[in-house]
């Protein structure tokens, strides 16, 4: 007989891969039975850590269905595009566009929002880098509702420049160099995995329960995909964005 699910168990497992570094065998894992009790394991996460969400990365499962994880590490870089990233782990980085709240988005009841009404809420529009670290031995493709209660594989955000409304027009490409230590991890024109920046946001905004409040920041998919990097670096992104990032692993010092 398979172990039952147990939030704060899971969570438990979860917090300490995070903290020493390695990853968990995701097949002997009592999984959550559902979306919903992965989503209790997110926020039992974060409050056995006393972690705060600063924000959301939201995406659409092939299904046209919402998921999202709150992100507990923002950084914001300095006005000239510099910032110092550390995690236990970090094994990937996305490039991003982001969205911050100026007003609470809240639950819109049966009529929803549309793209227009929930861009109401927001105050700014900015490029963002999501750094990954998967403490699941598979990542992304482990089971659905153990990646989903391991934050999307999360491990923190660096929030960058202001950038023109123009570009979250749906069907852009845009010009993308993402570097480590000088050498090129992605080169060539970056686009949004759902053909429209604000489409997650959206999506997520109409299967919203609670509220999210301003300030917040919402990230809605990678342009450039997860691309593998050093768990040490100097990360440099050029193109739509520019960013110097300096990326430490704490759990991997060498």
């Amino acid at each position: 007989m398979s172990a039952a699910f147990d939030k704060t168990e899971l969570a438990r497992l979860l917090s300490e891969a995070d903290a020493a570094g390695h990853r968990l065998t995701s097949a002997s894992l009592a999984a959550p039975g559902s979306d919903a009790e992965a989503v209790e394991t997110q926020h039992e996460t974060l409050a056995l850590n006393d972690w705060m969400a600063g924000g959301y990365k939201v995406a659409i499962r092939p299904d046209g269905t919402s998921i999202a994880a709150p992100m507990a590490h923002i950084v914001t870089a300095s006005a000239e595009g510099t910032a110092v990233f550390e995690r236990p782990v970090v094994d990937a980085v996305e490039v991003e566009i982001c969205f911050i709240l100026k007003t609470p988005l809240t639950p819109r009841g049966p009529d929803g929002y549309t793209r227009a009404s929930v861009l109401e809420h927001v105050s700014e529009i900015r490029a963002g880098i999501e750094f990954l670290a998967h403490r699941l031995d598979h990542g992304s493709k482990s089971q659905a509702q153990v990646f989903l209660a391991d934050r999307l594989g999360n491990a923190g955000y660096v929030l960058g420049e202001t950038l023109d409304p123009a570009l979250i027009a749906p069907e852009l490409s845009y010009p993308l160099t993402v570097t480590a230590d000088g050498e090129i991890l992605f080169a060539g024109p970056g686009k949004h995995p759902f053909i429209d920046p604000v489409a997650a946001m959206l999506a997520f905004a109409n299967t919203l329960t609670q509220p999210i409040a301003a300030g917040q920041i919402i990230t809605t998919g990678s342009l450039c995909g997860p691309v593998s990097m050093p768990h040490n670096a100097e990360i440099v992104v050029s193109g739509v964005a520019s960013f110097t990032v300096q990326v430490k692993s704490s759990a991997h010092p060498n």
